[in-house]
């Protein structure tokens, strides 16, 4: 009779699953939470930089693959990539380019990308001119490759004095002849530690300045042939530069305060009060997101003031970086973690996560 019950019970349940991808008892979805296939992007890789280009549409690079998909991973493409180990530069993003320089100070190889890091292109200059002069210093170091159109790279030198002042010099690295043309150079105090250009001729440099423990901001309308009176941004070390539309200046201070131009570097919005942000990102004029590590922040007065937008349930202590596409629609992201957001950082749904039957 026991044994009658039992099949009787196996062939209830079997008649009651018509759907096989659920329980019959628990209701609960069989389907995996992201698509196993995003494995080839997490597993010993690192994201890099993620942009948001619609409400579906994703696009960025890890250490190993460039990826895009436009329905939130359930179906992506991708492409791998290798560039040398030996960088010397920080990856430089600017709309749909990225820039990147390996090999030696004196004798750089300069990667690119015009298509988000789809496909690269790689350059050595077979020729300095005039030639990098090193008598007097004791260190010169390639501190900044930024990409300024299909023709030229900016390469931006700094050299360290022994006696005398030290010496910056701009190089313009011609694409298709592969040579780099001096074209100014200044001796003075002043450190670059960032150059975008936000067209073929209009550029903005972010320098610091020792001996006043400040940066300043110079720029320049002739790509790099003349460079504006360096003008204070604050009394901080500021590295981090976005360029918005019409005029829009972001300078971002690692693990500190965010500043805002709607003069393009005439005059500077100044947090009322310091912070503590890991990142921030400029979506327009008045708005800025940032992230510390405890929540995200919302700014609407041009970076003034900040109010918290969610502190609980989210892990912003291992994000690493943002990106709004508009007020409400945005990615946060980190190592091998992606979250979307489509009420401006209310809620956000995981994209990309390292879970076991994943990676494992």
């Amino acid at each position: 009779m026991k044994k009658l019950y039992f099949l009787f019970l196996i062939g209830a349940a079997a008649w009651g699953c018509g759907d096989k991808d659920r329980f019959m008892i628990t209701s609960i979805p069989t389907e995996p939470v992201i698509n196993a296939n995003i494995k080839v992007l997490i597993k010993d890789n690192s994201l890099l930089h993620v942009r948001l280009d619609s409400n579906a549409g994703i696009r960025g690079i890890t250490t190993n693959n460039y990826f895009q998909t436009t329905d939130q991973f359930k179906n992506f493409t991708y492409n791998a990539y290798s560039l040398p180990n030996t960088k010397i530069t920080p990856f430089s993003y600017n709309g749909n380019t990225i820039t990147v320089a390996s090999g030696t100070d004196l004798a750089p190889v300069v990667h690119f990308s015009k298509d988000h890091g789809t496909t690269w292109s790689s350059v050595a200059p077979v020729a300095f001119s005039p030639a990098i002069n090193t008598t007097g210093f004791y260190a010169t170091e390639l501190v900044y490759a930024s990409y300024i159109n299909s023709n030229y790279v900016m390469l931006a030198y700094q050299q360290k004095a022994e006696t005398t002042a030290d010496s910056r010099k701009f190089y313009k690295l011609d694409l298709t002849s592969q040579e780099a043309i001096r074209i100014s150079y200044f001796d003075d105090a002043f450190q670059p530690v960032n150059i975008q250009f936000a067209d073929d001729s209009t550029g903005y440099m972010l320098l610091y300045k020792n001996s006043s423990y400040s940066t300043f901001i110079s720029k320049t309308r002739d790509t790099g042939r003349t460079w504006s009176e360096p003008k204070a941004i604050d009394n901080r070390v500021i590295t981090g530069l976005q360029l918005g539309n019409k005029g829009n200046i972001c300078a971002i201070e690692e693990f500190g305060n965010v500043y805002i131009s709607p003069d393009s570097g005439k005059t500077w919005k100044k947090p009322a009060a310091d912070l503590k942000l890991t990142f921030a990102h400029m979506v327009n004029q008045h708005i800025v997101y940032g992230l510390t590590k405890e929540s995200l922040m919302k700014s609407t007065d041009t970076g003034v003031t900040w109010n918290t937008v969610s502190n609980e349930g989210y892990e912003y202590l291992n994000m690493k970086k943002l990106h709004f596409q508009d007020d409400q629609n945005g990615l946060m992201y980190g190592d091998q973690k992606l979250y979307l957001t489509a009420d401006g950082g209310m809620t956000w749904k995981t994209l990309l996560y390292p879970y076991s039957y994943v990676v494992e």
